[in-house]
């Protein structure tokens, strides 16, 4: 596994929860979601708003584990994160932003 690889990944995890959001009406958010929908708002503008609100999350946390911006009040520092060969993943070098970019925004994005 490399950066990109974990990148994707945690694109994956953002598309699946969105679509769990909008489909589950038994979860808090399902139920929240609903009642958006019955005061009036499209499925569509509710789409773009928590694909909006899950992308900023997971590439945020992502550029901070790579210590390209702080997460919460730890500030600006950079994370060691290793798969399990031991491939570094994250290591302050800004491989992992690049890699969270190019999930998240590149072509595929």
């Amino acid at each position: 596994m490399d950066a990109l690889l974990f990148a994707k990944a945690a694109r994956e995890e953002k598309d699946a929860m969105l679509e769990t959001y909008l489909a589950d009406t038994d979860s808090v958010a399902g139920e929240q979601i609903a009642k958006l929908k019955a005061a009036g708002a499209s499925d569509e503008l509710l789409r773009e708003v928590f694909n909006s609100v899950l992308t900023d999350c997971f590439y945020n946390i992502l550029l901070g584990i790579d210590g390209q911006m702080p997460i919460g009040s730890l500030g600006e520092r950079s994370y060691r994160l290793l798969a399990p060969d031991s491939t570094v993943i994250a290591n302050a070098s800004g491989t992992l932003a690049e890699a969270a970019y190019e999930a998240f925004y590149g072509e595929e994005g």
